[in-house]
Protein backbone atom coordinates (compact mmCIF):
# COMPACT_ATOMS: atom_id res chain seq x y z
CA UNK A 1 0.00 0.00 0.00
CA UNK A 2 2.16 3.68 -0.81
CA UNK A 3 2.36 5.73 2.20
CA UNK A 4 0.33 9.15 1.07
CA UNK A 5 1.59 12.11 3.29
CA UNK A 6 -1.19 15.08 2.90
CA UNK A 7 -1.26 17.92 3.59
CA UNK A 8 -4.19 20.91 3.35
CA UNK A 9 -3.26 24.01 1.63
CA UNK A 10 -7.21 26.76 2.94
CA UNK A 11 -10.00 24.97 0.36
CA UNK A 12 -8.04 22.92 -2.22
CA UNK A 13 -5.76 19.89 -1.59
CA UNK A 14 -2.60 19.21 -2.57
CA UNK A 15 0.40 16.58 -1.94
CA UNK A 16 3.73 16.66 -1.45
CA UNK A 17 5.52 15.88 -4.71
CA UNK A 18 8.76 16.27 -6.35
CA UNK A 19 7.86 17.70 -9.74
CA UNK A 20 7.99 16.67 -13.12
CA UNK A 21 9.72 15.22 -15.53
CA UNK A 22 7.45 15.87 -18.67
CA UNK A 23 5.07 18.63 -19.13
CA UNK A 24 0.92 17.99 -19.16
CA UNK A 25 -0.31 18.63 -22.55
CA UNK A 26 -2.57 21.52 -22.32
CA UNK A 27 -5.57 22.62 -24.23
CA UNK A 28 -4.86 24.89 -27.06
CA UNK A 29 -4.76 29.27 -25.91
CA UNK A 30 -7.85 30.19 -27.82
CA UNK A 31 -9.93 27.84 -25.98
CA UNK A 32 -8.88 28.49 -22.58
CA UNK A 33 -9.39 32.34 -23.43
CA UNK A 34 -12.70 31.81 -24.18
CA UNK A 35 -13.71 30.72 -20.68
CA UNK A 36 -15.07 32.58 -17.87
CA UNK A 37 -13.76 30.81 -14.79
CA UNK A 38 -15.45 32.73 -12.55
CA UNK A 39 -18.05 30.12 -13.55
CA UNK A 40 -15.92 27.27 -12.09
CA UNK A 41 -15.88 29.62 -8.38
CA UNK A 42 -18.70 28.73 -6.08
CA UNK A 43 -21.41 31.46 -5.64
CA UNK A 44 -22.46 33.00 -2.66
CA UNK A 45 -24.41 31.05 -0.02
CA UNK A 46 -22.60 27.71 -1.30
CA UNK A 47 -22.29 25.01 1.11
CA UNK A 48 -20.34 21.97 0.42
CA UNK A 49 -19.67 18.54 2.12
CA UNK A 50 -16.48 16.86 1.03
CA UNK A 51 -15.29 13.05 1.70
CA UNK A 52 -11.63 12.51 1.97
CA UNK A 53 -10.04 9.22 1.41
CA UNK A 54 -6.66 7.61 2.62
CA UNK A 55 -5.37 4.45 1.00
CA UNK A 56 -6.83 2.23 3.60
CA UNK A 57 -10.27 3.39 3.09
CA UNK A 58 -10.85 5.64 5.88
CA UNK A 59 -12.80 8.86 5.41
CA UNK A 60 -13.09 12.41 7.19
CA UNK A 61 -15.45 14.97 5.80
CA UNK A 62 -15.56 18.66 5.55
CA UNK A 63 -17.67 21.39 5.39
CA UNK A 64 -17.37 24.81 3.57
CA UNK A 65 -19.93 27.82 2.74
CA UNK A 66 -19.07 30.52 0.33
CA UNK A 67 -19.39 34.33 1.70
CA UNK A 68 -19.37 37.94 0.83
CA UNK A 69 -16.75 40.26 2.21
CA UNK A 70 -17.77 43.80 1.54
CA UNK A 71 -14.53 45.81 1.28
CA UNK A 72 -15.53 49.85 1.43
CA UNK A 73 -11.63 50.50 -0.33
CA UNK A 74 -12.28 48.34 -3.23
CA UNK A 75 -14.35 45.38 -4.82
CA UNK A 76 -16.09 42.83 -2.67
CA UNK A 77 -14.26 39.69 -2.07
CA UNK A 78 -15.42 36.23 -0.64
CA UNK A 79 -14.13 33.92 1.52
CA UNK A 80 -14.51 30.52 2.17
CA UNK A 81 -15.00 29.19 5.45
CA UNK A 82 -14.13 25.30 5.60
CA UNK A 83 -14.24 23.03 9.08
CA UNK A 84 -13.52 19.53 9.46
CA UNK A 85 -11.16 17.05 7.44
CA UNK A 86 -7.98 17.04 7.81
CA UNK A 87 -7.53 21.06 8.72
CA UNK A 88 -9.92 21.58 11.66
CA UNK A 89 -10.49 25.35 10.56
CA UNK A 90 -9.46 28.08 8.07
CA UNK A 91 -10.62 30.81 5.58
CA UNK A 92 -9.60 31.63 2.42
CA UNK A 93 -10.46 35.12 0.48
CA UNK A 94 -10.48 34.90 -3.22
CA UNK A 95 -10.55 38.03 -5.79
CA UNK A 96 -12.52 36.21 -8.75
CA UNK A 97 -12.59 37.84 -12.28
CA UNK A 98 -13.70 35.93 -15.53
CA UNK A 99 -9.89 35.64 -16.12
CA UNK A 100 -8.33 34.21 -13.20
CA UNK A 101 -9.40 32.90 -9.20
CA UNK A 102 -6.41 34.18 -6.97
CA UNK A 103 -6.22 33.46 -3.14
CA UNK A 104 -5.61 36.64 -1.65
CA UNK A 105 -5.77 35.90 2.08
CA UNK A 106 -5.09 32.83 4.52
CA UNK A 107 -6.55 32.43 7.99
CA UNK A 108 -6.25 29.95 10.31
CA UNK A 109 -4.75 28.82 14.06
CA UNK A 110 -1.34 28.89 12.64
CA UNK A 111 -1.04 31.77 9.97
CA UNK A 112 -3.13 34.76 9.39
CA UNK A 113 -1.53 36.46 6.05
CA UNK A 114 -1.61 38.04 2.78
CA UNK A 115 -1.50 35.48 -0.28
CA UNK A 116 -1.22 35.66 -4.41
CA UNK A 117 -1.77 31.78 -4.98
CA UNK A 118 -3.42 31.53 -8.58
CA UNK A 119 -6.11 28.53 -8.63
CA UNK A 120 -7.35 29.01 -11.84
CA UNK A 121 -6.54 31.08 -14.72
CA UNK A 122 -8.23 31.04 -18.29
CA UNK A 123 -4.72 30.36 -19.55
CA UNK A 124 -2.88 26.99 -20.98
CA UNK A 125 -0.40 26.95 -18.46
CA UNK A 126 0.44 29.78 -15.37
CA UNK A 127 2.57 29.44 -11.94
CA UNK A 128 0.44 28.93 -8.94
CA UNK A 129 3.19 31.13 -6.78
CA UNK A 130 2.11 28.77 -3.75
CA UNK A 131 5.90 29.03 -2.40
CA UNK A 132 6.69 25.50 -3.74
CA UNK A 133 7.23 26.41 -7.82
CA UNK A 134 3.71 24.65 -8.70
CA UNK A 135 2.84 24.88 -12.11
CA UNK A 136 -0.72 24.35 -13.60
CA UNK A 137 -2.00 23.54 -16.46
CA UNK A 138 -5.42 23.55 -17.83
CA UNK A 139 -5.61 19.96 -19.46
CA UNK A 140 -9.15 19.21 -20.58
CA UNK A 141 -12.49 21.38 -21.09
CA UNK A 142 -16.19 20.09 -21.22
CA UNK A 143 -15.70 16.95 -19.63
CA UNK A 144 -18.93 14.99 -18.33
CA UNK A 145 -18.21 13.69 -14.50
CA UNK A 146 -19.84 12.38 -11.66
CA UNK A 147 -19.05 12.22 -7.97
CA UNK A 148 -21.31 11.49 -4.94
CA UNK A 149 -22.74 14.97 -5.16
CA UNK A 150 -24.42 14.09 -8.35
CA UNK A 151 -23.51 14.48 -11.95
CA UNK A 152 -22.06 17.63 -14.09
CA UNK A 153 -21.34 18.32 -17.54
CA UNK A 154 -18.63 21.35 -18.95
CA UNK A 155 -16.20 20.07 -16.31
CA UNK A 156 -12.44 21.23 -16.50
CA UNK A 157 -9.67 19.32 -15.13
CA UNK A 158 -6.28 21.35 -13.76
CA UNK A 159 -3.17 19.31 -13.65
CA UNK A 160 -0.47 20.57 -10.75
CA UNK A 161 3.09 19.81 -10.97
CA UNK A 162 6.21 20.77 -9.27
CA UNK A 163 8.90 22.25 -11.32
CA UNK A 164 12.40 20.55 -11.39
CA UNK A 165 10.43 16.68 -10.65
CA UNK A 166 12.02 14.03 -12.52
CA UNK A 167 9.12 11.13 -10.71
CA UNK A 168 6.26 12.90 -12.61
CA UNK A 169 4.04 12.47 -9.79
CA UNK A 170 1.11 15.31 -10.05
CA UNK A 171 -2.33 16.52 -8.36
CA UNK A 172 -5.43 16.83 -10.80
CA UNK A 173 -8.38 18.81 -10.03
CA UNK A 174 -11.44 18.61 -11.55
CA UNK A 175 -14.18 21.81 -11.56
CA UNK A 176 -17.83 22.46 -12.34
CA UNK A 177 -19.99 25.39 -13.00
CA UNK A 178 -21.50 27.18 -10.41
CA UNK A 179 -20.18 24.22 -8.20
CA UNK A 180 -16.63 24.74 -7.86
CA UNK A 181 -13.91 21.82 -7.13
CA UNK A 182 -15.64 18.54 -7.23
CA UNK A 183 -12.38 15.99 -7.34
CA UNK A 184 -8.85 15.88 -6.68
CA UNK A 185 -6.99 13.04 -7.34
CA UNK A 186 -3.05 12.41 -6.78
CA UNK A 187 -1.20 10.58 -9.41
CA UNK A 188 1.89 8.89 -8.75
CA UNK A 189 5.27 8.15 -10.27
CA UNK A 190 4.12 4.59 -11.89
CA UNK A 191 0.97 6.59 -13.20
CA UNK A 192 -1.28 4.75 -10.52
CA UNK A 193 -4.34 7.00 -9.59
CA UNK A 194 -6.02 7.61 -6.23
CA UNK A 195 -8.79 10.13 -5.89
CA UNK A 196 -7.96 11.72 -2.16
CA UNK A 197 -11.04 13.78 -2.48
CA UNK A 198 -14.96 14.18 -3.48
CA UNK A 199 -17.75 16.58 -3.50
CA UNK A 200 -20.36 14.57 -1.07
CA UNK A 201 -23.24 17.46 -1.48
CA UNK A 202 -24.22 20.98 -2.29
CA UNK A 203 -26.61 23.32 -1.10
CA UNK A 204 -27.60 27.17 -1.66
CA UNK A 205 -28.44 28.57 2.12
CA UNK A 206 -30.12 31.87 2.71
CA UNK A 207 -27.15 34.19 3.78
CA UNK A 208 -29.56 36.73 5.03
CA UNK A 209 -29.96 33.84 8.10
CA UNK A 210 -26.70 31.88 8.23
CA UNK A 211 -23.28 32.80 6.77
CA UNK A 212 -21.11 30.43 8.48
CA UNK A 213 -20.20 26.47 8.91
CA UNK A 214 -22.99 24.86 10.99
CA UNK A 215 -21.52 23.80 14.39
CA UNK A 216 -21.39 20.39 14.82
CA UNK A 217 -24.93 19.62 17.36
CA UNK A 218 -23.96 15.62 17.40
CA UNK A 219 -21.94 15.52 19.57
CA UNK A 220 -18.32 13.99 20.42
CA UNK A 221 -18.76 10.69 17.92
CA UNK A 222 -16.82 7.76 17.72
CA UNK A 223 -14.20 7.21 19.78
CA UNK A 224 -15.08 9.08 22.88
CA UNK A 225 -17.62 7.18 24.65
CA UNK A 226 -15.69 7.05 27.60
CA UNK A 227 -15.32 10.46 28.03
CA UNK A 228 -19.42 10.73 27.68
CA UNK A 229 -19.81 7.59 30.10
CA UNK A 230 -19.09 9.36 33.43
CA UNK A 231 -15.63 10.82 32.92
CA UNK A 232 -14.26 13.13 35.82
CA UNK A 233 -14.32 16.57 34.72
CA UNK A 234 -11.56 18.24 35.42
CA UNK A 235 -11.57 22.39 35.23
CA UNK A 236 -8.22 24.54 33.56
CA UNK A 237 -7.71 27.46 35.05
CA UNK A 238 -5.36 30.52 34.06
CA UNK A 239 -4.64 33.38 37.02
CA UNK A 240 -2.85 35.64 34.74
CA UNK A 241 -5.73 36.18 31.97
CA UNK A 242 -8.24 35.20 34.45
CA UNK A 243 -10.31 32.70 32.67
CA UNK A 244 -11.21 28.60 32.74
CA UNK A 245 -13.37 26.18 31.29
CA UNK A 246 -14.21 22.53 31.89
CA UNK A 247 -13.14 19.39 30.16
CA UNK A 248 -12.69 15.47 31.10
CA UNK A 249 -9.75 15.18 33.30
CA UNK A 250 -8.23 12.38 30.82
CA UNK A 251 -8.14 14.46 28.02
CA UNK A 252 -6.60 17.48 30.24
CA UNK A 253 -4.43 15.58 31.31
CA UNK A 254 -2.94 14.56 28.20
CA UNK A 255 -2.54 18.69 26.75
CA UNK A 256 0.32 20.59 27.35
CA UNK A 257 -0.09 24.10 27.75
CA UNK A 258 2.01 27.06 26.57
CA UNK A 259 2.00 30.45 26.44
CA UNK A 260 2.54 32.13 22.88
CA UNK A 261 2.29 34.86 20.31
CA UNK A 262 1.56 33.98 16.96
CA UNK A 263 -0.97 36.09 16.71
CA UNK A 264 0.65 39.45 16.33
CA UNK A 265 -2.44 41.21 17.27
CA UNK A 266 -3.35 39.84 20.41
CA UNK A 267 -2.56 40.94 23.96
CA UNK A 268 -1.58 37.18 24.42
CA UNK A 269 -1.97 33.68 23.31
CA UNK A 270 -2.69 30.22 25.33
CA UNK A 271 -1.98 27.35 23.21
CA UNK A 272 -3.01 23.87 24.13
CA UNK A 273 -0.91 21.14 22.67
CA UNK A 274 -1.12 17.27 22.18
CA UNK A 275 2.10 15.78 22.95
CA UNK A 276 3.21 12.26 23.14
CA UNK A 277 7.47 12.14 23.92
CA UNK A 278 8.01 8.60 23.18
CA UNK A 279 6.88 9.08 19.52
CA UNK A 280 8.30 12.25 19.15
CA UNK A 281 4.45 14.04 18.56
CA UNK A 282 3.69 17.55 19.63
CA UNK A 283 0.84 18.81 18.24
CA UNK A 284 -1.17 22.23 18.97
CA UNK A 285 -5.00 21.83 19.00
CA UNK A 286 -6.60 24.62 20.29
CA UNK A 287 -6.07 28.01 21.61
CA UNK A 288 -7.58 30.68 23.71
CA UNK A 289 -6.76 33.95 21.86
CA UNK A 290 -6.80 37.03 24.18
CA UNK A 291 -7.06 40.44 23.38
CA UNK A 292 -7.47 44.05 25.12
CA UNK A 293 -10.96 45.10 25.98
CA UNK A 294 -11.50 48.35 24.63
CA UNK A 295 -15.05 48.72 25.23
CA UNK A 296 -16.51 46.92 22.55
CA UNK A 297 -16.63 43.15 23.86
CA UNK A 298 -20.55 43.25 23.27
CA UNK A 299 -20.28 43.61 19.53
CA UNK A 300 -16.69 41.98 18.56
CA UNK A 301 -16.46 39.36 16.22
CA UNK A 302 -13.42 37.73 14.65
CA UNK A 303 -13.53 36.00 11.04
CA UNK A 304 -11.63 33.18 11.93
CA UNK A 305 -11.96 32.95 15.94
CA UNK A 306 -15.09 32.58 18.43
CA UNK A 307 -15.41 34.80 21.07
CA UNK A 308 -16.31 32.46 24.31
CA UNK A 309 -16.17 35.19 26.92
CA UNK A 310 -14.64 38.71 28.27
CA UNK A 311 -13.92 41.01 30.91
CA UNK A 312 -12.72 44.29 32.08
CA UNK A 313 -9.28 43.83 30.79
CA UNK A 314 -9.96 41.23 28.11
CA UNK A 315 -12.11 39.83 25.34
CA UNK A 316 -10.98 35.70 25.07
CA UNK A 317 -11.83 34.30 21.49
CA UNK A 318 -11.13 30.19 21.31
CA UNK A 319 -9.81 28.47 17.76
CA UNK A 320 -9.20 25.32 16.76
CA UNK A 321 -5.74 24.16 15.28
CA UNK A 322 -4.28 24.09 11.64
CA UNK A 323 -3.30 20.80 9.55
CA UNK A 324 -2.07 17.94 11.47
CA UNK A 325 1.66 17.48 11.29
CA UNK A 326 3.72 15.38 9.26
CA UNK A 327 4.61 12.81 12.12
CA UNK A 328 0.56 12.86 13.58
CA UNK A 329 -0.16 11.61 10.28
CA UNK A 330 2.20 8.43 10.28
CA UNK A 331 -0.17 5.73 9.77
CA UNK A 332 1.94 4.36 13.16
CA UNK A 333 0.00 7.30 14.88
CA UNK A 334 -3.72 6.68 13.44
CA UNK A 335 -4.70 6.19 17.32
CA UNK A 336 -2.85 9.66 18.38
CA UNK A 337 -4.65 11.09 15.85
CA UNK A 338 -8.21 10.06 16.29
CA UNK A 339 -7.24 10.76 20.38
CA UNK A 340 -6.22 14.06 19.12
CA UNK A 341 -9.31 15.05 16.97
CA UNK A 342 -11.72 13.56 19.58
CA UNK A 343 -9.95 15.88 22.01
CA UNK A 344 -10.63 19.16 19.75
CA UNK A 345 -14.32 18.17 19.11
CA UNK A 346 -14.86 18.16 22.85
CA UNK A 347 -13.08 21.26 23.46
CA UNK A 348 -15.81 22.99 21.03
CA UNK A 349 -18.16 21.78 23.69
CA UNK A 350 -15.91 22.66 26.79
CA UNK A 351 -16.06 26.50 25.41
CA UNK A 352 -20.19 26.27 26.61
CA UNK A 353 -18.50 26.21 30.54
CA UNK A 354 -15.96 28.94 29.54
CA UNK A 355 -16.08 31.63 32.77
CA UNK A 356 -13.83 34.92 32.46
CA UNK A 357 -13.25 36.69 35.85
Amino acid sequence: MKNVKMFILFGLFAIILSGCSSEPKPVDSKETEAIDVSTYFPPVGTARTYAQYDPDGKTLESTDVVNLSENTEGPDTVYIHEKGGLAYESIKEYAVSSEEVKQIYIANAMKNEETAVLELANKPKWEKNDGDDSVSYLTRTGLDMSVKAGSYKDVIEVTTTITGDVKGRSTIHYYAPEVGLIKTIFVYEDGEEFTFSELVSVEMRDMNQTTDVESDEEGVGEGEAATEAGNVEGTYSNAKFGFSFEMPADMLSKLTVKESDWDKEAAGTIEFLYAEPSRDIEQSLFSIIIFENDGDAEGWKHEVYKKVGSNDKFIFAYTMSGDPSEEMLEPENEDLLKDAQAIVKTSQQAMDSFTAE
